[in-house]
């Protein structure tokens, strides 16, 4: 298969004059160059074998972890991004590569299109960021996730408890310790799955005068929707906003996904997939909590909200 893009980046480009980023922890490079009047993103990947990290032990279990995230996001982008809604925008990529666990994924550069990140979310951003969620989890409720797409993506999101036995082994014995398998039963038992982002923090999405653009598919796979809500209120909301902002923002959610699903002509019933997922949300802090305990114990994350909500989690277990 022929890759002209990307020989075109390894072959004719002053690598001097490259607008390159390290990836997360030594994982790679992201590097941008144009061809013609086009500019484009290169995302190159290779997990280390010696991965240094303050609070990850590197361990086969968690190299074969990081590689399938590579995985994942390829998977996305080849298998499930072109089925993407218009309104829920996402870097076109146009060439997909692996090579004995290099991972290159070449996309279009939003940038050029006047989108950029942001470090401070106004409620306006927020709001466009949870109507992005909606009309991606909207896309595929109840479609057929647990076959071929299940064994390739799994479970979404990078905390899940099947994913993270080092810091569920490091976590003190505790109530949530001892709820943990409950809890991760209760998340995956539920009647309504969709595919979710995995990791929609603020700085995956960027964006211009009019839209939001959201990127990086690694944890995408099956799940609830609010998890990736809870992910993203934990990254633009601090401990006293969560208190008073929280309730009305899941509010809005729902209404932009219930909009999203009839303007699909979804057949689900979208009463009875919120209140689903509205009982789910103390056990989806609960469950991010047990991570955040075994993780970084000491996390800004972790505040009164997060163990309100789990301690309601508990009550249920």
């Amino acid at each position: 298969m022929q890759y002209p893009l990307y020989t075109y980046y390894l072959n004719s480009l002053n690598k001097d004059n490259l607008d390159a980023k390290a990836l997360w922890n030594g994982c790679g490079t992201l590097e941008k160059f144009q061809f013609g009047n086009k500019k484009y993103a290169v995302k190159i990947c290779q997990v280390p074998e010696d991965l240094a990290h303050v609070n990850i032990k590197q361990t086969a279990f968690s190299l074969k972890r990081k590689v399938n995230s590579y995985v994942k996001e390829q998977y996305f982008y080849s298998q499930f991004a072109k089925a993407l809604p218009s309104v829920c925008l996402a870097p076109k990529a146009l060439e997909l590569i692996e090579s004995d666990g290099t991972f290159v994924t070449l996309l279009e550069d939003f940038e050029q299109n006047g989108f950029s990140n942001i470090e401070l979310a106004s409620n306006t951003h927020i709001k466009a960021m949870l109507s992005w969620l909606a009309s991606f989890h909207a896309n595929w409720v109840g479609e057929n996730l647990t076959t071929t797409h299940f064994r390739v993506l799994g479970y979404g999101n990078y905390w899940h408890l099947g994913t993270r036995p080092d810091e569920f082994t490091k976590m003190p014995l505790s109530p949530l310790k001892q709820a943990a398998y409950i809890i991760d039963e209760t998340l995956s038992n539920t009647r309504y799955k969709t595919l979710i982002h995995g990791d929609a923090k603020l700085a995956n999405f960027a964006f211009n005068e009019l839209q939001v653009i959201g990127y990086d598919f690694q944890h995408a796979g099956l799940g609830n929707g609010l998890s990736d809500v809870m992910l993203l209120f934990t990254t633009v909301l601090d401990e006293q906003q969560m208190e008073t902002e929280a309730s009305r923002l899941l509010d809005y959610y729902f209404c932009a996904l219930k909009h999203a699903l009839k303007s699909l002509n979804s057949s689900i019933d979208s009463e009875a997939l919120e209140t689903e997922w509205r009982s789910c949300w103390c056990f989806i802090w609960a469950d991010f909590y047990r991570f955040l305990s075994g993780w970084r114990p000491e996390h800004p994350k972790i505040n009164s909200y997060m163990k309100t909500q789990t301690q309601i989690a508990l009550s249920n277990c």
